[in-house]
């Protein structure tokens, strides 16, 4: 997504908050020309229809582009429909895995330093501090944007950064991350993605990763970020490509090595109403 990716401090200090966030898909859903206010505009509705202070109004509606809910345009993203029609108070484990998977995937929206992490920290019994996480995240800035944040910056992107994932209003119903007895963080077996919201975001990942390819090798995803994005292993990922086999989204060709993946379809909401349950 290139300029539409949030920055490293888009947060305002302030972890994810799914009751916020519902917040501003509400307001959103109700405004159908929000897209053409300014920001300040935006900012006064937000005020005016929802509970959110000053400083929250500025971050929450960057959560939401960060987690797939809005567009930069500030409209209703498919995931956000869907949320918004089934799962208003986003408790829903497929919703909250998807938020999880926008925020980290290596094209966007999220911020980049969050995918860095990720993919580096996120995989089982991984133990690391908080002073860790801060030194990742400014080295990762000056490697790729060549700058030097601030100290409080690095710490308080860091204090955001786990807080999302260990408070239970924010992504902690995951309960990939936890805060051990020495006050260290530790990577547990999270509860695992349904396999509809995984089959969701794999369309997603395809199109931006193997753009204009029907086929790929299986090979390709076992190496890929997407199964660290989901703490996915190899017969987790097959569970996924046969539902999406048997809902006609696939063909999994498994006969002789190197086993093939073909595309058939791209239109990805139906796999969201199969998530929530929709006719």
């Amino acid at each position: 997504m290139g300029s539409d990716r949030l920055g490293t401090v888009f947060h305002e200090s302030f972890s994810l908050s799914r009751q916020s966030i519902t917040q501003i898909i509400k307001t959103v859903n109700q405004y159908s020309k929000f897209s053409n206010l300014s920001q300040s505009e935006r900012e006064k509705i937000f005020q005016g229809q929802t509970s959110l202070g000053t400083r929250y109004i500025k971050a929450m509606p960057r959560y939401a582009i960060g987690t797939g809910m809005i567009d930069t345009r500030y409209m209703l993203r498919p995931l956000g429909k869907f949320a918004f029609n089934s799962d208003q108070l986003l408790d829903h484990i497929g919703t909250i895995w998807l938020m999880h998977y926008h925020l980290s995937a290596p094209h966007g929206p999220g911020p980049t330093f969050w995918n860095d992490l990720v993919v580096n920290r996120f995989f089982t019994n991984s133990i690391f501090s908080g002073d860790e996480i801060s030194e990742q995240i400014g080295n990762f800035i000056w490697k790729t944007e060549n700058k030097i944040l601030s100290e409080r910056s690095v710490r308080s992107t860091a204090t955001i950064f786990l807080g999302s994932y260990t408070k239970p209003e924010g992504l902690g119903k995951l309960r990939i991350l936890e805060i051990t007895g020495s006050g260290r963080y530790q990577v547990r077996n999270a509860i695992p993605a349904p396999i509809w919201a995984v089959g969701y975001a794999l369309l997603d990942y395809w199109q931006s990763h193997y753009p204009g390819r029907i086929t790929i090798g299986l090979d390709t995803l076992h190496d890929s970020e997407f199964m660290k994005l989901f703490m996915l292993g190899k017969a987790d990922l097959e569970a996924v490509l046969l539902a999406l086999q048997e809902a006609k989204y696939i063909e999994f060709y498994r006969s002789v090595q190197p086993y093939q993946i073909v595309l058939l379809r791209q239109d990805s909401e139906p796999l969201l109403k199969r998530l929530y349950g929709a006719n």
